[in-house]
C-alpha cells in the first residue's frame, strides 16, 4: 500500500510490484540499455540516472533568480505504460539507432505478466491482456527510461531552450521570466501533451523552490540541501549487527560523503544533519556528520588497465571465530608461491576476498515456510506403480521425484557403490541405468555402467542394490539454487573412496536442472 501518499486512509493506493519476474527480461535488460544509451547521445534527451545529474544541471543554470520550476510527476507511471505507448517509444528509437524485429519482440514479450486469483488469470480492465510493466522486473526501469526518452521528444516544443529533464516518473524543468498565468498555461500544455500518450501527470508552477528526488533545489539563492519526506524515518544498519567489519566501519563515513555531495556549502549541510545523526545515534554509532567539501576530497587515481580479478565471496557470520578471509590468503600464498608456475594466475592482486552477508531473519523464515509446505504439498514419501511390487527397485518407493540415491553392486569381491540423483520419478532414471547396462553403445553414460561393462566382460556375477539417500529440492529459478546437486556432492565427498566409483570431476561440473529454463529449451 502506498501509506506515504495524502489522503492515505480515506483514499488507499496500492502498487503491484513484481508478480512475475520473467527471466527474458535479462536480455531485454541487454538490449534496451544499449538502445537508451545510443538515443539520449543521439538526441542530447536530459534523462537523468541520479541526484549528481541534477545538481549538475542546477549549478549551470544561469541567473537563476530569474527562472522558476515547474514539477510534474506521471500519475503511477509503470502500470500507465501500455503496449501501444511502448511501441511507439520503440519505433521512436529506431530513428536513431538500430532495433531489429527480434529485439522488438524480446522487449515486447519480457512485458507478459501472468497473476491469477481463483483459478482464473486476471488481466486489467482497460487492456485486457497480459502486457504489464512491474516494478522490481529486470527490465522495468530500462523500459521507463525509452519511454522516458520519447516522452522528452514530444514534450520538448513546450519549453524554451528544451530546459526539461525526466528521472523515471519525476519530471523538472525551468521558466525563464514567467508570471503565474503563464506558468500554469504552460503545465496546462504539459497536461494536454501527456494526456495524448495516454498518462495523467500532477503539475506544480511557478516555484521558486523544488524538492527533487533527495534534493531540495533553491532558486533564489542558488543552494541545494538534502531532502526527505516528512513522513520518513530514516533507519540505518546497526553497529552490533551480523555484517562484515568492513560494511560496519563505512557506513558512517558514506553516509556523511552522501551528505556532503548532496549539500552546496556547510550551512546547508548543518540545517539539515540533526535528522541522520539521531538515525546514526540510534543504530548505535557515535560517529558525528562533518561537512566536507568536494574541493577538499583528493580527486581519484584513475586506473587505465583493467585485471581480470577472481573473487572468493564466503558467508560472513559473527559466530565464527576463525578467520577465515586470512586463512585463505595464507593457502593462496602457500601453494602458489612466487616460484609456482601458476602464480601469475593466482596471487594477491588477481585473487582477492569480499565476505557476503548471511540471510536475514525474514528470508530464513520465508525459505522455512517454503520448505514446510514444499514437503507437505508437493513431496511423496510412498509411491509405486509396478505391476509386481516384490520386483520394485525401491520397494513402494519408485515413483518419488528430486532425491539422491544409492547403487550398491555386490559381488565375490568388495562392493562398490554409486552415488547419482534424479529430478524425474526415480523409476525413469532407473530404466536409463538398466539400458546404459543392456546396449554397448551406452556403457559409457556413467561411471555404474562402465563398472558393470567391467564386470560382463569378465564374467563376473553382481547383485545392484538400490537406496535413496536424500530428498531435495531440484533448481530452481528464483532462488537459483540446487539443492539437489549439493546433496550428491555432499555424499560423494563423505563416501568411502575405495569402494567409490564417481569420478572426482563430479564434485566439479555444472547444474545440469538449469538447461530446462534455457530459451531453447522452451518449446
Amino acid at each position: 500500500y502506498k501509506d506515504h501518499k495524502p489522503n492515505f486512509p480515506n483514499h488507499v493506493q496500492c502498487r503491484l510490484i513484481n508478480p512475475a519476474k520473467s527471466e527474458i527480461g535479462i536480455i531485454s535488460k541487454n538490449i534496451l540499455d544499449r538502445i537508451n544509451n545510443d538515443v539520449i547521445k543521439a538526441t542530447n534527451a536530459r534523462l537523468w540516472r541520479n541526484t549528481h545529474s541534477v545538481i549538475d544541471w542546477f549549478n549551470a543554470i544561469p541567473e537563476k533568480s530569474s527562472y522558476s520550476f515547474l514539477i510534474f510527476d506521471v500519475v503511477e507511471f509503470y502500470p500507465s505504460i501500455t503496449e501501444n505507448l511502448l511501441s511507439e517509444a520503440i519505433a521512436f528509437a529506431s530513428q536513431h539507432t538500430t532495433i531489429t524485429d527480434s529485439e522488438t519482440e524480446t522487449i515486447l514479450h519480457a512485458k507478459k505478466t501472468l497473476l491469477f486469483q481463483d483459478n482464473s488469470t486476471w488481466t486489467k480492465s482497460e487492456q485486457p491482456n497480459t502486457f504489464d510493466v512491474t516494478m522490481g522486473s529486470y527490465d522495468g526501469a530500462e523500459t521507463c527510461e525509452l519511454v522516458g526518452t520519447y516522452i522528452l521528444n514530444r514534450i520538448k516544443h513546450i519549453f524554451i531552450n528544451n530546459e526539461v529533464g525526466l528521472y523515471r516518473d519525476d519530471g523538472l524543468a525551468i521558466l525563464k521570466n514567467k508570471t503565474p498565468s503563464e506558468a500554469n498555461r504552460i503545465a496546462k500544455d504539459l497536461n494536454a501533451e501527456f494526456h495524448k500518450l495516454g498518462l495523467r501527470v500532477t503539475t506544480e508552477a511557478h516555484m521558486k523552490t523544488a524538492n527533487f528526488l533527495d534534493v531540495t533545489l533553491d532558486l533564489p539563492t542558488g543552494s541545494y540541501r538534502p531532502y526527505a519526506k516528512a513522513n520518513n524515518t530514516t533507519h540505518y544498519v546497526h553497529n552490533r549487527s551480523n555484517h562484515p567489519t568492513t560494511i560496519i566501519k563505512t557506513i558512517p563515513a558514506s553516509i556523511n560523503s552522501r551528505l556532503s555531495k548532496i549539500s552546496s556549502d556547510e550551512q546547508q549541510f548543518t540545517s539539515t544533519k540533526d535528522d541522520y545523526q539521531e538515525a546514526l545515534k540510534r543504530a548505535g554509532y557515535t560517529y558525528t556528520l562533518q561537512y566536507n567539501s568536494q574541493q577538499d576530497q583528493p580527486p581519484g587515481r584513475k586506473r587505465n588497465r583493467s585485471r581480470n580479478v577472481i573473487w572468493f565471496n564466503p558467508p560472513f557470520s559473527k559466530h565464527v571465530e576463525t578467520n577465515v578471509g586470512r586463512k585463505f590468503l595464507s593457502l593462496l600464498d602457500k601453494h602458489f608461491s612466487t616460484n609456482s608456475p601458476f602464480h601469475k594466475l593466482f596471487n594477491r592482486n588477481n585473487v582477492k576476498i569480499s565476505y557476503s552477508c548471511m540471510d536475514n531473519m525474514a528470508k530464513i523464515l520465508s525459505a522455512h515456510n517454503k520448505s514446510t509446505l514444499l514437503k507437505s504439498d508437493e513431496r511423496v514419501t510412498n509411491s509405486c506403480n509396478c505391476r509386481d511390487p516384490t520386483k520394485c527397485p525401491i520397494p513402494g518407493k519408485c515413483q518419488i521425484k528430486n532425491i539422491v540415491y544409492k547403487a550398491t553392486v555386490t559381488t565375490n569381491q568388495e562392493p562398490k557403490t554409486y552415488i547419482g540423483i534424479s529430478d524425474t520419478e526415480f523409476k525413469k532414471r532407473w530404466y536409463n541405468h538398466k539400458s546404459s547396462f543392456k546396449h554397448e553403445h551406452k556403457k559409457k553414460d556413467t561411471e555404474l555402467s562402465k563398472y558393470i561393462w567391467q564386470l560382463k566382460d569378465s564374467n563376473t556375477a553382481y547383485n545392484i542394490t538400490w537406496k535413496i539417500l536424500k530428498q531435495a529440492n531440484s533448481y530452481s529459478n528464483i532462488t537459483k539454487r540446487c539443492q539437489l546437486c549439493t546433496w550428491e556432492k555432499y555424499f560423494i565427498i563423505t563416501a568411502n573412496k575405495p569402494t567409490l566409483l564417481n569420478s572426482r570431476s563430479e564434485l566439479i561440473s555444472k547444474c545440469r536442472h538449469s538447461n530446462k529454463f534455457l530459451l531453447v529449451n522452451q518449446k
